[in-house]
């Protein structure tokens, strides 16, 4: 049907409307206006997977009506209404298949020295998509007013190939392979390096803190980084927060986080795009994104929770901002997760209100949260994969007949703070098997680092030791995630004190491996029962046939409170610093005892010289080819690497034993921790 109207109403436009432009990139007729922004090109042509940007401008009727509702909502059309006004594109792909994409209403904003002010611009909705198929694609622009279609036109233009490396897939193989994601294009793995650099500011927006924002996007993009996780908070771009109706005052924050995604997009970052849980909860007081702010609940005078989730016309204006988000930002290949973070925070008050227990309030706000998905994914036409994850999971999603949010997420991850010494190898890599076992769904450590809440906050013992990030990038490589564990504390001393620049030996160390194909298996390894006593670690990742390793060796006794440094010292024997240490935002580590007792999380060794010397120790890996009592012998080579230079140490050839272990020691030097590589060289009495 679409195929056979664009065909007339291109015919129609090149006879009668072709002769009314002013260049090969504005029409003109007396009902709109359209012109193309971006890219700037002399042809017609974008780039598959690229941004095309077309800028719309309604006739003078109706925008006079746009200008009379932003005056008094109580008149004229609004243009987030799309009952009221719809400028909606139809693509054609070159195969024929359409998708139908929305305008959305714009203002320009230009910087003031600590503001912003907003300026005249001739096209006020704005057209943005990126295509997806080489050749030929055509458009039909549709302008409807109160339902009623008062415009169409067609034309085309060209995609071409790009160095765009396509948006970010996963496997549904049923096996190891649905560990990992990899790139549409590329069609390689793309195992996730980074972490959370959700914000600029907690609570107000201003330049200063958006420029910030994209000075930490460069300094992990130049560092071997390629993830991180965004927030689509009350206090930047999410359109809705201030009025469900009118999203006019926010502009100036969508505008940043325009600049903010298209960032990004250059720098080669891919993101997820979360949806706080704020927006439902009690809150402090003090805190402006919280439940009683909710503009939903003050616009529709809702009394409870369960009416944000029920109610039909709340629900359809929710759907309107969702559609203005994807309008604004869906197109860019570089936003790959849609998220619902800490799910048991959005139900928790709502548990309160009606009695539920768990699996009743998650069964609740799933059926609100498959409204949203299904409306993203079938009436938006959107790519992006969706994520769940909570701030402490409940039993009820290791269970795989649960039709909860990991039911219903294509990706799954999970948060766990923590600065003893078994927080890797204890738990976090015991739920991430727990969690890939029950659901084979490629998994994310989203939020982690030292605990900071309540009447503890650790935080300072990022101003004087990286070992808490360190050791817990490296383990999470090896855990069969997605990706490496993402830290939360970005502004709290990851990027003050560049601790990021560790991920160039992660990123150095990963490229060209091709963990789909292997189907790794996890293993993990420490030389004692006790893991206070432990004084070797290892993770690491076992192929299906056993002919290659890759992983990561530690000296347990090698953590933050072993490290005996005056800055440590100091906390573990005042809980403060004498001199705070000011971050750039003006926050304070050490300023105050908020009491915190820096003296616990103790192994066996912090009161016997803290950091042992285990040169020449033996750590131990299994699973492999099994040597024979008295025939031949199975031959491994390890290569080591630094984890600071990713340069090779030392390379052994070792054999294993008959139970297909290998015996690896600790090489001398006294470093804290190495990567390593074996390959399978095969059997033979002495080594090939």
């Amino acid at each position: 049907m679409y195929r056979n109207l664009l065909i007339s109403l291109f015919l129609l436009s090149t006879s009668s409307m072709f002769s009314q432009y002013t260049s090969p990139y504005n029409i003109v007729s007396s009902d709109f206006k359209m012109t193309w922004l971006y890219p700037e090109a002399e042809v017609k042509e974008v780039g598959k997977y690229d941004k095309l940007e077309l800028g719309v401008r309604v006739n003078d009727k109706i925008n006079k009506q746009i200008e009379e509702f932003l005056i008094d909502n109580n008149k004229g059309l609004n243009p987030y209404n799309p009952e009221d006004i719809s400028v909606e594109m139809i693509f054609v792909s070159p195969s024929y298949n359409e998708k139908k994409i929305f305008g959305f209403f714009y203002e320009d904003i230009v910087r003031t020295s600590e503001s912003w002010k907003k300026v005249y611009t001739e096209y006020n909705w704005r057209v943005r998509f990126a295509p997806d198929e080489i050749g030929r694609w055509t458009f039909i622009l549709k302008i409807f007013a109160k339902g009623e279609e008062i415009s169409s036109f067609g034309s085309k233009f060209k995609c071409i190939e790009s160095k765009n490396k396509g948006i970010v897939k996963r496997n549904y193989k049923g096996d190891e392979t649905d560990r990992y994601l990899y790139l549409s294009e590329t069609k390689k793995t793309f195992f996730t390096i980074g972490h959370n650099i959700a914000h600029s500011a907690y609570y107000k927006l201003t330049p200063k803190k958006a420029d910030q924002h994209k000075q930490w996007l460069t300094e992990l993009a130049e560092n071997g980084g390629n993830f991180f996780r965004l927030e689509l908070g009350a206090q930047n771009g999410l359109p809705d927060w201030n009025n469900y109706e009118d999203y006019t005052s926010k502009m100036a924050q969508m505008w940043e986080f325009d600049q903010l995604t298209e960032h990004a997009h250059e720098l080669g970052l891919y993101f997820i795009l979360f949806r706080h849980h704020t927006e439902v909860t009690e809150g402090e007081s003090w805190d402006v994104a919280r439940w009683a702010n909710n503009p939903y609940k003050l616009g529709f005078d809702l009394s409870d929770r369960q009416s944000y989730f029920t109610n039909e016309e709340v629900i359809k204006w929710q759907k309107n901002a969702l559609r203005y988000i994807f309008s604004r930002w869906g197109y860019n290949s570089s936003f790959a997760f849609y998220e619902y973070q800490e799910m048991d925070n959005w139900y928790k008050d709502l548990k309160k209100e009606t009695g539920y227990n768990d699996k009743e309030a998650i069964h609740f706000v799933t059926e609100w949260y498959l409204k949203q998905k299904e409306f993203i994914k079938t009436e938006l036409n959107y790519h992006q994969l969706f994520i769940n994850t909570y701030a402490t999971t409940p039993d009820y999603e290791y269970n795989k007949n649960s039709k909860g949010f990991f039911t219903n997420s294509d990706v799954i991850g999970f948060h766990k703070y923590g600065q003893d010494k078994g927080i890797n190898i204890d738990y976090r890599s015991e739920k991430s098997d727990e969690l890939f076992n029950t659901w084979n769904k490629p998994l994310f450590v989203e939020e982690m680092g030292v605990n900071a809440g309540g009447s503890s906050d650790y935080l300072p013992i990022y101003r004087c030791d990286k070992s808490e990030f360190h050791n817990a990038i490296w383990s999470t490589s090896f855990m069969g995630l997605a990706g490496t564990g993402m830290t939360w504390w970005w502004d709290r001393g990851i990027h003050e004190f560049e601790y990021y620049k560790d991920y160039n030996a992660i990123k150095g160390f990963f490229e060209g491996e091709n963990l789909e194909e292997e189907k790794y298996m996890p293993f993990k390894w420490h030389n004692t029962l006790s893991v206070k006593r432990a004084s070797i670690e290892t993770f690491c990742l076992i192929n299906k046939d056993a002919t290659k390793v890759i992983g990561w060796v530690h000296n347990s006794t090698s953590f933050w409170r072993n490290k005996k440094t005056e800055c440590l010292n100091e906390l573990v024997d005042n809980g403060l610093f004498k001199d705070p240490y000011e971050l750039k935002d003006g926050i304070f580590l050490g300023e105050k005892d908020n009491g915190t007792d820096f003296s616990k999380d103790k192994d066996a060794y912090t009161d016997k010289d803290g950091v042992q010397n285990v040169a020449n120790k033996t750590f131990e890996l299994k699973g492999l080819k099994s040597s024979g009592f008295f025939g031949k012998k199975e031959w491994y080579e390890i290569v080591l690497y630094s984890t600071e230079t990713n340069k090779q140490v030392v390379a052994e050839k070792i054999k294993t034993n008959v139970w297909g272990k290998l015996k690896l020691r600790y090489p001398e030097g006294n470093l804290d921790d190495y990567s390593y590589k074996i390959k399978y060289l095969g059997e033979g009495k002495k080594a090939p």
